[in-house]
């Protein structure tokens, strides 16, 4: 009984995830730009790791055996979040955001809602080790950006 009344129950769909069983195929869908360009091959490589997840495809005809994967609204961000005495800028956080729908023939089954993941860059005196230290950083939020959407979609939530 203690279960249920505490939400338990809503861990998510268990072993499965959200894409239907009479799924084969799947094509993984993006806007044109850079960032997301980026994530859709982060998210391909983990996609691909997935034994019970149908396979990749191309662009095919709507039905209920074929899934379409967007992404949308993809946004990366890098402010300034703490200063120094004299104004200049000591830390960022920079932040990876995006969208992940799941169409069958055209209607929305499932999406993420607007998945986050952000980290901090701390200042150093040269600009440049801050944009190196930004890039590296980069790459690693879209990688876990792509895991956490996956983890969604295994989940249910």
């Amino acid at each position: 009984m203690m279960f249920t009344a505490c939400g338990y129950h809503l861990v998510g769909q268990g072993g499965g995830s959200v894409i239907p069983d009479t799924v084969q195929t799947a094509q993984l869908d993006t806007l044109d730009g850079l960032e997301y360009q980026a994530l859709r091959t982060e998210l391909q490589h983990r996609w691909s790791q997935q034994a019970h997840f149908p396979a990749l495809q191309g662009e095919t005809e709507p039905s209920k055996q074929h899934i379409t994967l967007r992404l949308e609204q993809v946004q990366i961000s890098f402010v300034a979040i703490a200063f120094d005495a004299a104004g200049l800028a000591i830390q960022y956080r920079l932040q990876v955001a995006g969208v992940l729908n799941m169409y069958q023939q055209h209607a929305l089954l499932w999406g993420t809602g607007r998945l986050s993941v952000q980290a901090e860059v701390f200042a150093a005196d040269n600009p440049s080790a801050i944009e190196a230290e930004r890039a590296q950083l980069l790459l690693t939020l879209r990688q876990t950006w792509a895991n956490e959407a996956i983890k969604r979609l295994k989940s249910g939530f």
